[in-house]
């Protein structure tokens, strides 16, 4: 299944949300597909879109990072997906 996690720094997180981002690379935890990661310009968060039906991997990602940064994990579909469902829904 596929997710969003966008995340937001608090100004005075921001250094040491940057400095663990550095030491570690921010990695996915085994069990979980990294496909796009992004940074907004002006250091205030960012976005991922990760692939994973492991529940404990999507789970220890946001407890890595939830002491520094306020996360949001959304579920989302490709368009083949929502066509499908959209479909489905009109018969």
């Amino acid at each position: 299944m596929l997710f969003t996690i966008s995340w937001k720094h608090h100004p005075t997180r921001r250094n040491a949300t940057q400095d663990r981002f550095m030491a570690t690379g921010g990695p996915a935890p085994e069990g979980m597909t990294m496909h796009a990661r992004y940074h907004n310009v002006d250091g205030s968060g960012g976005f991922a879109v990760i692939e994973t039906d492991d529940a404990v991997a999507l789970a220890t990602l946001a407890n890595d990072w939830s002491d520094l940064l306020e996360l949001n994990i959304t579920p989302v579909a490709n368009d083949e997906v929502m066509g499908s469902v959209i479909q489905a829904a009109a018969s």
